[in-house]
């Protein structure tokens, strides 16, 4: 049983509410470092995400998003291993173990799933026995991309195979060349403004009293919203937003409208509920206490859908999100259209097909 310490009123875990910080603009960014950007991602349709993509392009992307995640990982684990506990594992003074016991709790803390150390043996290979992980192929890259944290090499040799239903053995290896620093993914910057968020907070720890309905299972290593019953992670958004940008770079092609449309059908499987949305202070809240941003404007009717969300993270899921609402909730085939400014402000306007061939004619 993981054992952790919770806030006695409000249940949430205390490394939680210590590591992370909640801004009144919709964002949330770790306490020891206001440059990393954190956020609770609602992590069941990731792999349905990445399925859908493929289904749409016919080509596998497995192997670039397990690569984008452990080169991410890689950069956000590196700088938080003290050297001289890098320097301990690698001359074998210090077991490895002990750096995996550490990221398996954090892991699990943060709704990640639960990790077993199998087998390792030191600069050759690692086996761990995966459960409930939020995404198969970012848990990979998880994995080898803490690796090449610890150990300073590549390991960019990954294999897994399904042991049972959500349990899964992972391994990852060396390639035999050192890790590539200097192709690094550039930590992208928020350009965080003030904002009028105010969440109600727990009398007792401080962190947003919300998340008392939020389910930490600590032993499977899952966070569920009560009201839901959909699970979250908490994730790094530089990490998670740049896949697409690979993506992109891969294929050689445009692939933004690609996971739109991936979004739209998976929303439109019924996954998310239009009961959501239709009360916008709700929503709106309900965004910030996940740090998915600060969200200004949203309007929707059977003309179409209006969306203005400052701080944006995530903003692919989130247009593909709202697109496949708005068709569910008015049983219309619909266009997208949306921009990202610089300063991370999204807007974006759903309209109705039948709206435009009107007015074209």
């Amino acid at each position: 049983m993981v054992d952790v310490d919770r806030c006695q009123e409000c249940g949430i875990p205390t490394q939680t509410v210590e590591s992370h910080e909640w801004l009144n603009s919709g964002v949330i960014v770790r306490k020891d470092d206001s440059s990393l950007r954190m956020a609770f991602v609602e992590c069941e349709n990731l792999d349905p995400l990445f399925d859908g993509i493929v289904q749409i392009i016919g080509v596998p992307i497995e192997h670039i998003v397990i690569d984008c995640e452990r080169k991410g990982n890689r950069d956000y684990c590196n700088p938080t291993i003290p050297q001289e506990v890098k320097d301990l594992v690698r001359k074998g003074d210090l077991p490895l173990v002990s750096i995996i016991d550490a990221m398996t709790l954090t892991a699990s803390t943060n709704g990640l799933g639960r990790f077993e150390l199998k087998d390792e043996s030191l600069g050759e290979f690692i086996t761990v026995i995966s459960y409930d992980a939020h995404s198969v192929p970012i848990t990979l890259g998880d994995i080898a991309g803490g690796c090449e944290a610890v150990m300073g090499d590549e390991y960019s040799r990954v294999t897994y195979k399904e042991l049972s239903p959500h349990e899964y053995e992972m391994t990852a290896m060396p390639s035999g060349f050192p890790a590539n620093l200097e192709g690094r993914l550039e930590r992208k910057e928020y350009h965080l403004r003030e904002g009028d968020i105010e969440l109600e907070r727990c009398s007792t720890c401080g962190g947003p009293l919300a998340f008392s309905r939020f389910k930490w299972d600590l032993d499977m290593g899952t966070i569920k919203s009560d009201s839901t019953g959909r699970r979250v992670g908490i994730v790094y958004p530089p990490v998670l937003d740049p896949i697409f940008g690979e993506l992109e770079k891969e294929l050689g092609e445009t692939i933004a409208p690609v996971v739109l449309e991936a979004q739209r059908r998976f929303t439109k499987t019924g996954f998310y509920s239009v009961n959501e949305i239709k009360d916008v202070e709700r929503f709106r809240n309900q965004l910030a206490l996940l740090g998915m941003g600060n969200l200004r404007e949203f309007k929707m009717d059977p003309k179409g859908l209006h969306l203005s969300l400052d701080n944006a993270c995530m903003h692919l899921m989130v247009v593909g999100m709202i697109q496949g609402l708005y068709e569910i909730a008015f049983d219309k085939e619909s266009s997208v259209e949306w921009e990202l400014s610089e300063e991370g402000d999204l807007h974006a306007d759903v309209t109705p097909l039948f709206t435009q061939f009107l007015s074209a004619s």
